[in-house]
């Protein structure tokens, strides 16, 4: 009978090899992803993921009590950090570098995982989110700010923790409300038409020298 895999309890398939710690993990991650843009975190069960994984519910259980604390540690394996973006002392390039971070961490989470997550749950994935990225980010932008209108590459009023937070808010409120990735063209657009222009200062623009 055509290729289904029979399953034991500890992430063996029938048929195949035994995986284990790393290998597992990943598959059992990406499963839950998958069961989260699929059905939603109401609907998504440790069974399912399980189903999903190739594995058993045993080699779940072992390490996780409940599909939300599984769900937490799958997104904070995949959470890229802020902290890790090269900066390069040009305003607008390490604005779009920021962001772009954002837009990692929605494509490593699936967009709409996340966001089933985010709607779904009791607001612990959002507080992960935040902690992780969205709020290193907005630091590390009003850093950026700061330097630049040190410089005077940007207006010194612009060295604002609002101004900071606009870009990663735009963002987030993507994510939550379309439930689908950011597109690359979006990161650039808040760059250009939302953040730059509150930063411009004599007529120069983040990250431009004169006559550039």
């Amino acid at each position: 009978m055509g290729g289904v895999a029979v399953r034991d309890q500890s992430g063996h398939a029938g048929g195949g090899q035994r995986r284990h710690g790393a290998e597992l993990q990943r598959a059992i991650f990406d499963a839950v992803f998958a069961e989260l843009s699929e059905v939603g975190f109401a609907r998504m069960t440790m069974d399912s993921v399980a189903l999903a994984a190739h594995t058993g519910k045993a080699a779940l259980y072992r390490r996780w009590g409940n599909k939300k604390e599984l769900v937490l540690d799958a997104l904070s394996s995949v959470l890229p950090s802020p902290y890790d973006v090269e900066l390069t002392g040009h305003v607008r390039d390490d604005l779009i570098a920021l962001l772009s971070c954002i837009r990692r961490a929605a494509d490593a989470t699936r967009a709409g995982a996340f966001h089933a997550m985010a709607v779904e749950g009791d607001g612990d994935c959002r507080k992960l989110f935040d902690q992780r990225v969205l709020r290193p980010c907005k630091e590390l932008i009003a850093e950026v700010l700061r330097q630049g209108a040190a410089r005077g590459e940007v207006a010194s009023e612009a060295a604002d923790p609002l101004v900071a937070a606009a870009g990663p808010a735009l963002l987030a409120d993507h994510i939550l409300t379309e439930g689908t990735a950011i597109p690359e063209d979006l990161v650039v657009s808040v760059v250009d038409r939302v953040l730059l222009p509150l930063t411009a200062a004599t007529g120069v623009r983040g990250g431009d020298a004169p006559g550039r």
